[in-house]
């Protein structure tokens, strides 16, 4: 057979192969983009235990539920919206199967057990757990805890009342200390 036959031949499938993944992975995607607002719910109630209200209000109150629906449907990544709605549906099966009730109707303690499950499984800073997010994307609670964390410090609740506001610092400090119970400060 001829070589450049035989290079030609693998080169087209392997296009093929290419061009098929590409072309059902973003129709996959469309299908499901606009579907996270039925899940608003559940986003919430997650939020609220991740950050929950005490002498500050909590992440629900400064709806960073929104935050996180508006971020996954438009900022991010297929690989990442597709591992975050997996997650959501896979974590209302698990209530349902574990619980008998979707996660919002769970007690306070099954959702805080839930969500340190959750926690404990997709802990990893290694080597193995970098090359799996650079592959398929970073898991579901990982985005949701960063999502989280980050709507929560940059809406106007979280930045006033959790932490330290100033608008205009007035003088840069490299290092100095932090007296206990001091507030972090909330501008870059």
């Amino acid at each position: 057979m001829n070589r450049r036959k035989a290079i030609g031949g693998i080169l087209a499938l392997t296009g093929i192969g290419i061009a098929t993944y590409t072309g059902f992975n973003l129709f996959y995607v469309k299908s499901r983009k606009g579907q996270l607002h039925d899940y608003k719910n559940l986003v919430s109630a997650l939020v609220d235990v991740i950050i929950p209200a005490t002498e500050t209000p909590g992440a629900k109150q400064a709806n960073v539920q929104d935050f996180v629906i508006n971020y996954m449907e438009s900022c991010s990544s297929v690989k990442e919206y597709n591992n975050f709605f997996d997650g959501l549906i896979d974590l209302q099966e698990t209530c349902i199967s574990t619980y008998g009730s979707n996660f919002e109707k769970c007690t306070l303690q099954q959702q805080v057990a839930i969500v340190k499950d959750l926690d404990s499984t997709y802990e990893g800073s290694g080597l193995f757990s970098k090359i799996r997010n650079k592959i398929s994307g970073r898991p579901f609670y990982t985005i949701l805890k960063a999502l989280t964390v980050e709507g929560y410090c940059t809406s106007e609740l979280g930045a006033t009342q959790h932490l330290v506001y100033e608008p205009i610092p007035a003088r840069y400090k490299a290092i100095t200390t932090i007296q206990p119970n001091q507030k972090a400060w909330a501008t870059k």
